[in-house]
């Protein structure tokens, strides 16, 4: 009787699992027959984009997908959840019945399941000694703001959990007097209606164009605005990537010139072996979205002090500008997480504060996080962008790491630094910091006094290379005398080493 009741169990589980809904990704082999409508599909600024940079109007991710496959494999599943042109795939809710049945269909090239959770970047602080003009000046944004530089003429779509309260918020009141929210979309329930369930978008947005009376908080005080809601906080975890991709699509679409995404994946269905900027749905998105002319801005993550520990997807994506956070200080903010990716690419590229003053359901408020630098540095590149209308994305990007304060330093903890606004408009040649002493077994790096400040603690950044510019070790040294800091040659034979202080690198090969 035993045995009949465990055979049972076995048999149902076994059918549960048969029929159970989950969700699956449909990758199509082809868009055989289907009819260009990228005029149509696609804004002026978006086809103007993809002039610019050479991409073809009517490339294979900007043509639909075939109706005849999706109504095919619509009649074949529970609910088909999304349609992704830049993927050619569809994401459905099926049992595996269903999906047994679809993978023999002539035109399926592959079926990925999936099952995935998001970490919004952001945490709340209390404390109450945070400016808002520190945000705008470790970047030396007035260089940007005197020269008349704001953000004009860019559009930006800000990817979030919501974006409430935005409208009556008063340090976002003058984008929407001035008409500068171009087009909203949520894309968990099909509205236009972005302004309600978090005020993590509504925070994230005032990091990039907010004011507070006469007081900037965002560089982009500007630049015209797309805001889409993805994700939902402790509800529905399963769908926030492909809903990233469908907002990805639709900011393409609508002329989006910079995406910035202030979240990110991590545990429960990824290792950290995974964060090689191929594997995730999002990260692909992110690629294409770079690929495609647009600059996407993503935070880190905030798993500095987890078990993680690493930089979450798309923050790992090749083509991403990864922001990291720091503290008061210009060091590494404890939170922030680290790179590099799993292939050894440096992550993250640059960095910004990690405590900002943000707008909040209370006016304005004290708020931390790798969510804060982001936007920062989304603003920076609107700046940036209209300074150099006729640069594409990438040489955006890489004039953004170039103009960084430990460039072309970098570790896995500050990549290249802070963005400095003043680098493009005053380029001074760096002087030496220090001098780098070498004898038969030691290397001795010396600062002289002269270059010691008076107030505050100065850092010497300190990191060691193989041949493929991966690092081995790096650290941060608190320097207050001109006691030299000294390495022994035997240990890093054949590996660089490089010095960075105070603006000023060096390095030497054994």
């Amino acid at each position: 009787m035993i045995r009949n009741i465990v055979l049972l169990l076995l048999v149902f589980a076994n059918l549960s699992s048969f029929f159970s809904q989950e969700k699956y990704w449909i990758y199509l082999k082809d868009k055989a027959g289907v009819e260009n409508d990228c005029y149509t599909y696609l804004s002026e600024k978006a086809i103007e984009r993809r002039i610019k940079i050479g991409y073809p109007i009517g490339a294979f991710t900007d043509l639909p997908i075939r109706d005849s496959y999706i109504n095919e494999i619509g009649n074949k599943v529970e609910k088909i959840n999304a349609k992704s042109r830049w993927l050619n795939a569809i994401c459905v809710e099926a049992n595996k019945k269903q999906i047994d049945c679809i993978s023999e269909l002539p035109f399926v090239k592959k079926i990925n399941k999936c099952n995935l959770s998001i970490n919004y970047c952001s945490m709340e602080n209390n404390n109450n000694d945070r400016l808002i003009e520190r945000q705008i000046s470790h970047m030396k944004g007035n260089s940007f703001k005197n020269n008349g530089f704001s953000g004009e003429g860019i559009r930006i779509c800000v990817i979030d959990g919501g974006f409430k309260g935005a409208k009556d918020s008063p340090v976002l009141k003058h984008l929407f007097d001035n008409n500068q929210i171009i087009k909203t979309w949520d894309f968990h329930h099909k509205k236009e209606n972005v302004y309600k369930y978090s005020y993590h978008g509504t925070a994230v947005l005032s990091c990039i164009g907010g004011k507070n009376a006469d007081n900037i908080m965002g560089l982009a005080q500007k630049a015209e605005f797309l805001l889409a809601i993805t994700e939902r906080m402790a509800v529905e975890n399963q769908s926030e990537e492909e809903l990233w991709l469908l907002a990805a699509e639709w900011a393409d679409a609508n002329g989006a010139d910079i995406i910035n995404t202030s979240l990110g994946y991590t545990a429960d269905e990824y290792f950290p072996f995974e964060m090689d900027g191929e594997t995730s749905i999002i990260s692909k998105a992110a690629n294409l979205a770079a690929k495609k002319g647009m600059l996407v801005v993503c935070s880190a993550g905030n798993s500095g002090t987890t078990n993680w520990k690493y930089i979450a997807t798309p923050a790992d994506a090749d083509s991403v500008l990864t922001v990291g956070a720091i503290s008061g200080s210009s060091i590494h903010r404890n939170f922030s997480s680290y790179g590099p990716t799993s292939d050894h690419r440096m992550k993250p590229n640059v960095v910004a504060y990690g405590d900002v003053m943000t707008a909040s359901k209370k006016g304005i408020s004290q708020s931390q996080g790798t969510s804060f630098s982001s936007p920062l540095i989304a603003g920076f590149a609107a700046c940036l962008w209209e300074m150099f209308p006729k640069y594409s994305n990438m040489e955006i990007f890489k004039l953004i790491e170039r103009s960084s304060s430990m460039y072309p330093y970098f570790d896995y903890a500050h990549g290249h630094g802070i963005p400095q606004a003043s680098y493009f408009f005053k380029q001074n040649k760096t002087e030496p910091t220090f001098k780098i002493i070498e004898d038969a077994k030691t290397i001795n790096v010396t600062i002289e006094e002269k270059n010691l400040s008076k107030q505050g603690i100065q850092y010497l950044f300190v990191h060691v290379a193989d041949e493929n510019d991966f690092l081995n070790h790096y650290e941060t040294i608190i320097i207050y005398k001109t006691i030299p800091y000294v390495v022994e040659k035997e240990k890093y034979k054949g590996k660089t080493l490089r010095f960075h202080f105070n603006g000023y690198t060096d390095e030497i090969q054994l």
